[in-house]
């Protein structure tokens, strides 16, 4: 099937598509990178190179050429890579317990980057947005689902459980009390 996008609002749509793969890559393949370097250096100027994009440069002349579900879902999208940004930029959180949350949180963006995608890829074939499934399968652990299924707890209040880590510091503590 043919766009019935102009040829500006394609243009458009895979420059956000481009900008929007080009940090998910970043983020995710280079994680071991930033994680080793911020656990031994502490130093937090690599996150600015890696969570760098276009997308913060948009105008609403730019934001414009989108339709509304794919404004909603960049949006989203983008929203997404900036908690992860503002986490590790603010986190005094211990190194295992921040390779974790970045994990899990790159899981998420992830998800977010596929259902965008899917929107721009329909929206460049001609296809109708309000068609498509929803793509962003959310990441749980186990036991997790049935939580959220029997309503006990949301999705949202998942992703800001804060997991109990003291136990890690008396650990860390016997085992420098053993090697001495």
């Amino acid at each position: 099937m043919k766009s019935k996008s102009t040829e500006l609002e394609q243009r458009y749509l895979i420059l956000l598509k481009q900008d929007a793969t080009s940090l998910i890559k970043r983020v995710d393949e280079r994680r071991d990178v930033y994680m080793e370097t911020f656990s031994l250096k502490r130093d937090r100027s690599v996150f600015m190179w890696i969570f760098k994009s276009r997308y913060s440069k948009s105008t609403m002349f730019d934001l414009s050429h989108y339709p509304i579900e794919i404004i909603e879902l960049a949006d989203d999208f983008y929203a997404e890579a900036d908690e992860l940004y503002w986490y590790l930029m603010n986190t005094q959180d211990m190194p295992n317990t921040i390779e974790n949350e970045v994990i899990r949180l790159i899981h998420h963006l992830k998800n977010k980057h596929n259902t965008l995608c899917a929107y721009i890829d329909a929206q460049l074939a001609g296809e109708d947005l309000s068609q498509i499934t929803d793509t962003d399968k959310s990441f749980y652990l186990e036991g997790e689902e049935q939580m959220v299924e029997s309503g006990e707890v949301t999705p949202d209040e998942l992703m800001s459980f804060e997991v109990d880590t003291s136990y890690l510091e008396e650990l860390g503590q016997a085992e420098e009390d053993n090697d001495v």
